[in-house]
């Protein structure tokens, strides 16, 4: 027993590969995890969030003032009031929600604030809605107990001027002293980003963000595995009877791009697929932008697999290292988690990794409508990403002699 725990102790500190997957690697996944789902639990969600104030009320201004200062949450005022102009970044991921400031604080009825929500940012929304309620309880109470008691004077058919005068002097006293308790309100409603289409665009946002995060994450897996195969032929010295000259090193190299290229695009397209038949995803009014997304997304896997395994000398270091480096990328990028509920610097670094672009095309094309020209971004960077690494991938296999 001794010896067998022995042996496999040895075994286990001899492979670095094993010692990285089983140690480095948790700790790692944890970590980034801990460091989304912490703030989260903690109602740190480091929203971005868009401000337009088309009131001329000065109470309300005040309040805006008041909202633009905190350091709780970052609120950018838009200088023109444009409502269509916050919508449209919300609608971009400029802003993950946005507030729009209106009418005046003694009116009677209506909603004073509009809270703007993208369907797949649904809790940026919600978290805006509880952080407004806490700030205006501290900074304007009055506002709250004066339409409380406006819409309790409506049901008893009016105050005595007596109650009315000591309603008065609570107000007065409440404006003067922020801070007192207050009850709940009817000051706040909500206004979908994509108006009023919420069958056929936002109840399908969901399954267009998750459609574009899975395709990305599984296109990466399923490229390292399927270009193992160069491994075993170097390892049996296939790869040296079939490079007799610099030209087939690129053809060879060229061959592999491209199997693994149609591979990719074959896999995003059962899974669209899959979304369309089975979720009711409507592929076929953008049919020809999501073909060029998954054709960026497949040169993106084919170009990061090659360069991978360019890296390795055996079949063993490709899977251990592809497996650290996939499930790393993917919880960085938003496969896993929506990057809007990172820390500011997770949601930088994502910006790095190819999952991020895919999940922005995909979306942006399925659910947004984007333009050719605002697919350009996220299509050509994966397109560049996938080129960029064949050639570092090309390095190593040109200096083999042939």
């Amino acid at each position: 027993m001794r010896a067998i725990f022995r042996v496999m102790a040895l075994g286990l500190w001899r492979d670095r590969g094993a010692l990285l997957l089983a140690f480095a690697l948790p700790s790692l996944v944890f970590a980034i995890f801990a460091s989304i789902f912490s703030g989260a639990a903690e109602g740190d969600l480091h929203l971005r969030v868009g401000l337009a104030l088309e009131s001329e009320d000065p109470v309300m201004q005040d309040f805006a003032q008041y909202l633009t200062q905190s350091k709780e949450v970052e609120i950018t005022a838009l200088p023109d009031s444009n409502r269509a102009q916050l919508l449209e970044e919300v609608r971009q991921g400029n802003f993950d929600t946005a507030v729009i400031i209106h009418g005046q604080a003694g009116a009677n009825r209506g909603p004073l604030f509009t809270i703007v929500s993208e369907p797949t940012r649904e809790i940026a929304a919600l978290s805006l809605q509880g952080w407004l309620r806490k700030s205006l309880a501290a900074q304007q109470p009055q506002v709250l107990a004066q339409r409380l008691a406006q819409s309790t004077e409506a049901l008893v058919d009016g105050f005595t001027p007596e109650q009315q005068a000591r309603l008065d002097a609570a107000l007065d006293s409440m404006a003067s002293e922020p801070g007192s308790a207050i009850t709940d309100d009817a000051l706040i409603e909500f206004q979908p980003v994509y108006g009023q289409a919420p069958a056929s665009v936002s109840g399908l946002s969901g399954i267009a963000y998750y459609a574009g995060a899975t395709t990305i994450l599984f296109l990466l897996l399923s490229a390292v595995n399927a270009g193992m195969v160069s491994l075993e032929e170097r390892q049996n010295g296939i790869s040296e009877r079939l490079l007799l000259s610099k030209a087939a090193h690129a053809r060879l190299l060229l061959g592999r791009f491209l199997f693994l290229l149609t591979v990719g695009f074959l896999q995003a397209s059962a899974i669209f697929l899959v979304a369309r038949f089975g979720f009711g995803l409507e592929i076929e009014r953008v049919l020809a932008q999501v073909v060029v997304m998954a054709f960026a997304c497949a040169a993106a896997s084919a170009g990061l697999a090659l360069l991978l395994l360019s890296l390795c000398r055996t079949t063993q270091q490709a899977t251990t290292f592809s497996s650290f480096f996939v499930l790393i990328i993917s919880a960085i990028g938003g496969s896993m988690v929506p990057r809007f509920m990172m820390p500011d610097w997770l949601q930088t670094l994502s910006l790095f990794t190819p999952n991020a672009w895919a999940i922005e095309g995909f979306y942006g094309a399925l659910i947004r409508g984007d333009s050719w020209a605002q697919l350009a971004q996220p299509g050509g960077i994966l397109a560049a990403v996938g080129l960029v690494c064949l050639l570092l991938a090309a390095v190593p296999l040109f200096k083999t002699p042939a």
